[in-house]
Parts: structure tokens; sequence; C-alpha cells
């Protein structure tokens, strides 16, 4: 029970992180300055629940995770927030949980699915609808990257989720990439409003949004977790529209459908 109220509040989390991290990117803030003030805040936060219990080959895992997923997968995801916009970014992100089965396949960590490939299908039409059929521009590149990112951590923290507390977990992957993406960042640049927003995003997405789908992984397996995410896709356009007065048109809420769709149907046991 817990686990599934996990993944249902990392959804909500990681929907309202897209629109407070496009609301920072208009006042300012670039994608890496973003990065380092969420892990800043989320180390800040998750620090005093952390106990640090945790094997050596675990630690090397989190730390891996922690370089492609929050790492180099949310700066190709802010990315294409910035270049595309959170409809563009967040359907063809999202696509993350396809990947993810590729790689826990890999990994071992979980059995392939038949499913997978009738609801990725559905996942690339809505794509496909969502981007007007003409897919170009760097946002989407970046999406596709922050997908891939996204799948190969996703499938290292199912396998760690199980020798570490959330909280260590997060902290660790938010000390490795705190003072990484720091060096590369102008906060100068930022306004006011844009460091609250960023700060918010690292609240919401990080501190709580990620260390309760760590846990959620934990406790009920990465294929459940992942299928209470694929709602994000909707919710986070529909919180875009609350937060940035963003114009919402009926292909981006029929693409993200088909991509929510897509992935309930490929994480289906059989």
């Amino acid at each position: 029970m817990l686990g599934a109220i996990s993944a249902f509040i990392a959804t909500l989390a990681f929907s309202i992180n897209a629109p407070l991290a496009y609301a920072a990117f208009k006042r300012g803030v670039s994608s890496q300055t973003l990065v380092a003030i969420r892990n800043v805040i989320a180390f800040i936060i998750l620090l005093p629940l952390a106990d640090f219990k945790i094997s050596l080959s675990t630690l090397l895992v989190v730390m891996l995770s922690a370089l492609l997923g929050p790492g180099l997968g949310d700066y190709a995801y802010f990315k294409a927030i910035a270049q595309s916009g959170v409809a563009t970014a967040v359907t063809i992100g999202y696509t993350y949980i396809f990947t993810t089965q590729i790689f826990a396949t890999a990994l071992g960590v979980e059995h392939p699915r038949a499913l997978t490939i009738i609801g990725a299908l559905l996942a690339f039409i809505g794509i496909y609808i969502a981007l007007g059929g003409r897919p170009r521009g760097l946002g989407v590149l970046y999406g596709v990257l922050a997908s891939i990112s996204w799948g190969a951590a996703s499938a290292a923290l199912g396998a760690a989720s199980k020798d570490a507390s959330p909280f260590t977990i997060a902290v660790i992957r938010s000390a490795v990439l705190a003072p990484l993406f720091s060096l590369f960042s102008n906060f100068s640049e930022a306004k006011k409003g844009g460091i609250i927003y960023a700060a918010l995003s690292g609240v919401v997405g990080l501190a709580l949004g990620s260390t309760a789908f760590i846990y959620a992984m934990s406790q009920i397996g990465v294929a459940a977790t992942v299928i209470a995410t694929s709602l994000t896709p909707i919710l986070s356009q529909l919180l875009d529209r609350a937060v940035n007065k963003a114009t919402i048109y009926p292909k981006h809420i029929l693409g993200a459908t088909l991509v929510g769709l897509g992935t309930a149907i490929s994480m289906t046991n059989n």
C-alpha cells in the first residue's frame, strides 16, 4: 500500500516539476544552473534523513545512476523544455519507461514483457501526433537523450533500491551532481524569481518526487512504479497551463494520452 501511495506521490511531483522548470527558464535560469540548484536544495533537505548504510557495489551503481538520471537525463530534459516547450519534452522524455524495460531486461532486474511492443507502438504514435507529424529541432533530440539516460538510470535504481534507503540514495545522487553542475553554472544571470522556481523544482521534483520514486521501486518494483508515472505527461500539460499560462492544443492531449495508455499496456503482466 505504501509503495503504491509513494508511486502516486512521485507522479504528482514529477507532473508539477516540468512547469516549475519552464518557469525558471523564462526567468534566466540555464539548464545546468537548474540542475545545480535542484540538487543543492535536495541535498540540504534530505541529508538529515540519510543513514548511509550502503555497500560499495551499490554505491557505485547509485553514483552511475546519478550521472545518467538526474545528471545527463535531467539536463537533456530541461534543454528539451527550453527548446520545444513542456508538451513536447514531456511526451518524448517519458518514453523512458520503455527504455527502462530494455535496460532492466539486459541487467536481469526484470523479465521481458510481450505487451511492451504494443505499448511502445502506441506511445510513439502519441509522440508523432503531439509533434504534429514533423518532429525536428534540438528539443526532440534532447528529449530522446533524456529518455535513454533516464531508462538506464531507472533500471540501475531498480537493483540499488533494495540495498539502501531511498534517502541515502537520493542524498548520494545530489552530492555527486550539485558540485559537478555548479562548476558550469552562472548563477548571476538568473533572476530572483528564476532562482525561487528552481528551488521549488528541487523541493518537489527531487526531494519529494525522486525519493518517493525510489521508495516505490523498493516496495512494488520497477514496472508497477512506472505505471503510475504514465499519467505524468497529461498532468504536466494541465499544470503547465496553470503555472505558465501555456496553450494546450488537442494534439498534445491526444498524444500524451496515447503515451500514458501505451505505458500502462506495456507494463501489464502477461
